[in-house]
């Protein structure tokens, strides 16, 4: 059995890149039944691309006005919000009858919310992927957010923390995306079997940038949901207090902003000059191909980031603030330019738009790197070894 709160097709957002390898890695080897979460009437097309993997699929439809209706009388206990704005009366059901009907080996639980389904599991071993440490997000939103919502995301964090103690050291295994992540479950839930599994990258996906002729003009690029806060963030600042440095350097430039859901903050960025922001999109990949840089200008920042990974196997050199690269490898993370400040994060820039041929080289060592570093195969069969025997006494990292 296989759950998550997200369907995880298509695969174009980390969670859901994650989740739709990991549910072909199962598949390969095992019957999968998967129940899953949508608050997106037009997803459930999705089912038919998921149909080769699955012995059975259970999307549960989600309105999101009243799943925030539901998770506020919440505020008065001491549950986390998270929890009951992710559940269904009717996913509940169908899972409950599937565990009482079917033989399960194996419950994977993709997501700390979707933990809260599986209580009358039984005997069956659970393996819980956190991907991230979602109580240590909250806690990055309180310190960045003004009352009343700075007490409320505080709240959300402490509340949730007790929620992950409690689910991480009852699962059989926990797996994360960093070593980061994997300190923070430690120090959480010390009982718990705590494992590293990283998110993958498809490079030949986005190695068509090894081939492109060098930009004629300065272009820099930023990937992501637009409507996840961090991401929105991430955008204000960089558009706000880095990008006119930038200009004031390098006339002409452009700043793409890629990405479905923008909000109206992040639309009205488009009467700045040059910046572009392009909402949902088939493929990212040709955006990148435009650009010179990539940015990943993050003041709030957990577990990996895959929009740095894509950025690197694309050939393109990456600039980014120090937060953004706690989960990387070393090995990849020394070949990006990290800036603290507006000036140093815009004196990396401008130095790699002024030498094409530098970006160029930067770029394609960091695309070699991630090719060696973060294939989907390694992961995907240290994460089959994790799951066939989640109770391995020793905590792995899964190579990557």
């Amino acid at each position: 059995m296989y759950l998550c709160h997200r369907i995880p097709y298509p695969p174009n957002k980390g969670e859901k890149i994650r989740a739709f390898h990991q549910l072909q890695a199962i598949a390969a080897r095992h019957e999968v039944d998967l129940f899953t979460l949508t608050d997106r009437a037009d997803d459930l097309v999705h089912q038919s691309a998921l149909a080769p993997y699955c012995q059975r699929i259970m999307v549960s439809k989600l309105n999101p006005r009243l799943s925030r209706l539901r998770a506020l009388p919440f505020l008065l206990t001491r549950s986390p919000l998270t929890v009951p704005y992710f559940y269904s009366d009717e996913l509940q059901r169908e899972i409950r009858s599937a565990i009482s009907q079917r033989s399960y080996d194996r419950i994977f639980v993709f997501c700390s919310a979707m933990a809260q389904y599986v209580d009358l599991a039984g005997g069956i071993p659970v393996v819980l992927d956190l991907v991230d440490v979602d109580s240590d997000k909250w806690a990055q939103y309180a310190d960045s957010a003004s009352f009343p919502f700075s007490a409320i995301y505080k709240r959300e964090a402490h509340r949730l923390q007790d929620y992950e103690r409690h689910i991480s050291e009852k699962a059989a295994c926990v797996l994360v995306t960093t070593a980061r992540e994997a300190r923070l479950v430690r120090q959480i839930a010390p009982a718990a079997r705590v494992h590293v599994v990283p998110i993958g990258i498809d490079s030949k996906h986005f190695n068509e940038a090894a081939d492109r002729p060098v930009a004629s003009f300065p272009t820099i690029v930023f990937v992501g949901e637009m409507s996840y806060y961090p991401n929105e963030q991430a955008v204000l600042y960089f558009t706000r207090q880095v990008l006119p440095l930038i200009s004031d350097c390098v006339p002409g430039v452009r700043f793409l902003i890629v990405g479905r859901n923008p909000s109206s903050k992040v639309r009205k960025l488009q009467e700045i000059k040059g910046v572009e922001v392009t909402g949902s999109v088939p493929d990212v990949q040709p955006y990148l191909a435009q650009a010179q840089v990539s940015v990943a200008p993050f003041k709030i920042a957990a577990g990996l980031q895959t929009k740095i990974l894509e950025a690197l196997a694309s050939g393109l050199p990456v600039v980014a603030t120090p937060i953004a690269l706690q989960g990387l490898l070393p090995s990849v993370a020394d070949v990006i330019n990290a800036g603290q400040s507006p000036e140093e994060m815009a004196k990396q820039i401008v130095f790699l738009l002024r030498d094409p041929q530098l970006a160029r080289r930067v770029g394609l060592e960091g695309q070699r790197r991630v090719a060696a570093e973060y294939g989907w195969g390694p992961i995907l069969e240290g994460f089959l070894r994790l799951i066939e025997n989640p109770g391995v006494a020793e905590e792995q990292t899964v190579p990557g």
